[in-house]
């Protein structure tokens, strides 16, 4: 059993290594950025651990939760309004792609909001949240169960109502990759106008500061819509990038967070 176990591990960490590899350029760039123009003084060893870690965990999320996951999705129904018919013309599948982009945005603010807001969720999204060096490479720092719930909040009924991601166009697969990494960059740049509209860094900065005025702000994954509508948002100011991570919790503790169930070691902060 552990045999099979560990096979499937190494089959699946090679596929991870794989599917990262074209995205080494874009964090090496992003982390270069960090190194001489940062938000905040990027401290390496956080970076480093954050780097080996994604491969692992998205490997060992696959292994543990793959087959599970795989099964739901022969038991769901599929495309049940049929809107992948209209993907046979150009204009069709733009349209069809970006109304799963924006049902995609508003099932991540709730899935996202329920994780800080029900105990149960926010002890394995917690460790996300202890990087006291929010960067580039934080895109990864999840615990490796968490795809479990991200299924049933946000891939189940992207299935159900449009299909879920099969055939999904490259740009579109880029554009939420991309958007995960450019959301943790710890850079000190803004992005003018969009800095109203689109998940900057500085915008989701503020979702992982430990000020006090900052919890439960800024949920948004592609625009701040949701955030918006439902006055979560915080929009920062010119001069507005604080420091990260949870209260009371030291980030030397993440490796106990990061068990199949969490280990909180000090006094949990509410976020």
């Amino acid at each position: 059993m552990i045999h099979i176990f560990l096979e499937n591990l190494q089959a699946n960490l090679i596929n991870v290594l794989l599917a990262l590899k074209p995205w080494l350029p874009v964090l090496t760039i992003a982390v270069c950025v960090e190194i001489f123009r940062p938000g905040r003084k990027l401290k390496t060893k956080s970076t480093i651990g954050n780097l080996i870690y994604m491969p692992i965990g998205l490997a060992l999320g696959a292994t543990i939760l793959g087959p599970a996951i795989e099964w739901g999705n022969t038991q769901l129904p599929h495309d049940i309004i049929h809107l992948r018919k209209f993907t046979e013309s150009l204009w069709g599948s733009i349209l069809v792609w970006a109304a799963y982009l924006i049902l995609f945005d508003f099932l991540y603010y709730w899935f996202h909001r329920a994780q800080h807001q029900i105990p149960f969720m926010w002890r394995f999204h917690m460790v996300h949240h202890t990087d006291e060096n929010v960067s580039a490479s934080s895109v990864g720092r999840h615990h490796w169960l968490e795809e479990g719930f991200r299924y049933f909040f946000i891939t189940a009924p992207l299935i159900f109502f449009m299909g879920g991601s099969s055939g999904m166009p490259v740009l579109i697969t880029s554009l939420i990759i991309f958007n995960g990494i450019l959301m943790h960059w710890n850079t000190a740049f803004r992005f003018g106008f969009l800095e109203k509209i689109i998940i900057t860094p500085a915008y989701h900065r503020i979702h992982h500061s430990i000020e006090e005025k900052h919890f439960d702000k800024n949920f948004g994954v592609f625009t701040q819509t949701w955030d918006n509508i439902f006055n979560t948002r915080h929009l920062p100011t010119s001069d507005e990038y604080p420091n990260t991570g949870v209260s009371n919790i030291s980030e030397e503790k993440t490796l106990a967070l990061l068990l199949p169930w969490p280990i909180v070691f000090k006094k949990q902060a509410t976020k």
